[in-house]
């Protein structure tokens, strides 16, 4: 829930900032929604969007400097909000080993594709969850901390 209300005022500010400063991308609307579902995926999505925002201002605008504020405008919201948002909103509650989450998001994309992608830190942290309250398996929960 928390995740998909970050993700979901990504895309706002996104839209926003897209109409704000003039670049018209067509629908900024649908660039802000294509900023945020991308942002659901770990690592992997943000330089997704970043090369679908850099391809989206190479063929939309003639101008160097516009060319590159779309790519530089969804890189500039996505590292403030997981760098400083999501790690002040999250992180008390998710107590997660960065290279254990890279490597089960390797895991997942190896095995399922894309949805395993998608899928890995919820089933990450749905079996944190279990593990810390089935007796016996609180050693998996300190392992994945």
């Amino acid at each position: 829930m928390t995740i998909t209300l970050i993700n979901t005022v990504l895309a706002l500010l996104l839209t926003g900032m897209l109409m704000w400063l003039g670049l018209d991308l067509g629908d900024a609307l649908l660039w802000g929604a294509i900023g945020g579902i991308v942002n659901y995926a770990p690592y992997v999505g943000p330089s997704v969007g970043v090369v679908v925002f850099a391809l989206v201002g190479v063929v939309a605008f003639d101008s160097p400097m516009k060319m590159l504020a779309p790519p530089a405008l969804y890189l500039g919201l996505q590292l403030l909000e997981s760098e400083v948002i999501t790690p002040m909103i999250v992180g008390h509650r998710w107590s997660i080993s960065p290279l254990v989450i890279l490597l089960w998001l390797l895991f997942c994309g190896w095995l399922w594709g894309i949805a395993g992608v998608l899928l890995a830190v919820p089933i990450l942290v749905s079996f944190k969850i279990v593990a810390q309250r089935v007796p016996g398996m609180e050693a998996w929960s300190e392992i994945i901390e």
